[in-house]
């Protein structure tokens, strides 16, 4: 788990802070009052470039000689619509012994032999919803393909999600093989059911925004 050092924000205005090298943000949960804080943008920027929005993060937040450490989630960011620079953070730090809801990125690894035979590869899904434990909750899931031949795919049955537990039908294809020229019935499930799990895709993304909106069990 990466660490993030913050401090208590106590005063100065949020356009002056940023001039200043830093990020007004604020930290929330059901367990905690919500506390505005600042980061540096440097460290910020490099622990963004190290995670995905479903990662724990130890938050350590000084308060002159005091300090306390947070296990959190990023929440929201905004950012500069012109330099596209982080401008301000949502962390949400978490109930430790409630489940809760949350999108996990999907990583493809490997490459597959029915894609070198001439397939193409349908990812139908980026992101997975599941729900368990925060401490429970991954990264990323990686889809290892390296085994798949055309008309083959990797299932939600088919994959080890730990201790948390998805929250999609097992039968779910994930990622699939498909045959060239639009041969689509090649691929597993059908085409009735691939065509399905394209338009829960598209939904699955489009909360993909609100990949921290944990929801308690």
């Amino acid at each position: 788990m990466l660490t993030l050092n913050a401090r208590l924000r106590t005063e100065g205005k949020a356009n002056a802070l940023r001039r200043q090298g830093f990020v007004p943000a604020v930290i929330y949960g059901p367990t905690i009052d919500s506390t505005p804080i600042i980061v540096e943008q440097k460290e910020l920027r490099a622990l963004f470039s190290k995670i995905t929005r479903s990662s724990r993060i130890e938050l350590s937040v000084s308060d002159h000689e005091k300090g306390k450490k947070l296990d959190v989630f990023v929440k929201a960011i905004q950012y500069n619509p012109i330099t596209d620079e982080p401008i301000h953070v949502d962390f949400y730090h978490p109930d430790t012994g409630r489940p809760l809801r949350l999108h996990v990125p999907i990583r493809i690894v490997g490459e597959a032999p029915g894609v070198k035979a001439g397939g193409v590869l349908n990812v139908l899904f980026r992101t997975i919803l599941v729900h368990g434990l925060p401490k429970d909750i991954p990264p990323i899931i990686e889809l290892d393909v390296s085994n798949l031949g055309i008309g083959e795919g990797i299932r939600v049955r088919d994959v080890d999600f730990g201790n948390v537990e998805p929250l999609l039908p097992p039968e779910r294809a994930l990622v699939t093989v498909v045959a060239p020229r639009g041969l689509e019935e090649a691929a597993v499930g059908g085409p009735e059911e691939e065509g399905e799990a394209v338009e829960e895709a598209a939904t699955e993304e489009g909360s993909a925004a609100q990949a921290a909106e944990e929801e308690s069990a």
